[in-house]
């Protein structure tokens, strides 16, 4: 009976496996083996795709432009992922508090799940448009600023690693993924007992006590699988990136998966846009890896 049992719930879970293998798992397999041949498509039919081993990864690795855009996506992953959690962490604990028109903001919040990338890109592209933009006006308003903030084209104004333009497209990935993220932490906040509360009260804790000792503890489960996510989907980010500025200016926000598909649409060179993948699906692995093993810890 057991064994009949077993072999319905794997017939029930195929359907879904096999998309998973044919959508995930083998275009990861074969974007190795694309990393290990030259596949220049301007020299394909001469040269044809002659196995060059780990020739793609050196090219990749002495080539400038690749060492920033590596750095850029460690920062824009940072940048985003810390950004949203904390900004998440806020908005899901006022909204976890009873008061009139909470159903109205918790709708709110989920707005921008809602807006495709493409069209919220559009969207924000207006808004840090130099002379049009709301925010250039309030801030010349509040007599902040006098000259216009070129928050997609400054290549001047940078501080290190950290740059105007990198900082808007940031926003924008922040401003994308606070609804994931707020509702995440919000269920994971209904589920605390509210007797672990009235606990720390009578103890004498206050509301930052009970935050960072109750909170945050009990959080640490979701957390763990939110941030993983989250650094996931930052390393292997596209859409944001490209479309707003294309990598630009100077390469201040190109990252991996935009420089990947330059390589790719723009070089015609599949073998090194391949290896760039390739990059990419080890950082996600070691972040995930990492992750696996935290649980394992405590489990």
């Amino acid at each position: 009976m057991t064994v009949r049992r077993n072999i319905f719930s794997y017939f029930m879970v195929a359907p879904a496996l096999l998309l998973v293998l044919a959508l995930g798992v083998y275009p990861m397999v074969d974007s190795l083996r694309l990393a290990m041949v030259q596949y220049d498509l301007m020299r394909l039919d001469t040269d044809g795709a002659p196995f060059v081993g780990f020739a793609n990864f050196r090219t990749i690795f002495n080539d400038p432009r690749f060492l920033g855009a590596f750095l850029n996506t460690i920062l824009f992953a940072l940048i985003a992922v810390g950004a949203v959690t904390l900004l998440g962490l806020l908005i899901a604990q006022v909204l976890n508090l009873g008061f009139r028109g909470r159903g109205a903001l918790r709708s709110l919040v989920l707005v921008p799940w809602v807006i495709p990338p493409v069209v919220a890109s559009a969207i924000w592209m207006w808004v840090f448009q130099p002379e049009r933009s709301p925010i250039n006006q309030v801030l010349k308003a509040m007599g902040l600023i006098e000259g216009n903030i070129k928050f997609l084209t400054d290549a001047i104004h940078t501080i290190g690693p950290f740059s105007i333009p990198m900082m808007a497209v940031s926003a924008v990935r922040i401003w994308g993924g606070l609804p994931f993220v707020t509702v995440m932490i919000l269920a994971g906040l209904q589920s605390i007992p509210q007797d672990i509360y009235e606990s720390a009260e009578i103890d004498g804790a206050g509301a930052f006590h009970k935050f960072w000792y109750v909170t945050i503890p009990m959080l640490r489960a979701t957390l763990a699988i939110l941030v993983t996510l989250l650094f996931i989907g930052g390393i292997g980010h596209f859409e944001v990136n490209y479309i707003m500025t294309g990598g630009g200016p100077a390469n201040l926000t190109n990252i991996l998966a935009v420089m990947s598909y330059q390589q790719a649409f723009t070089q015609y060179r599949f073998d090194l846009a391949a290896a760039i993948s390739s990059v990419i699906l080890v950082l996600t692995s070691i972040v995930a890896a990492f992750y696996i093993r935290d649980r394992i810890s405590h489990d």
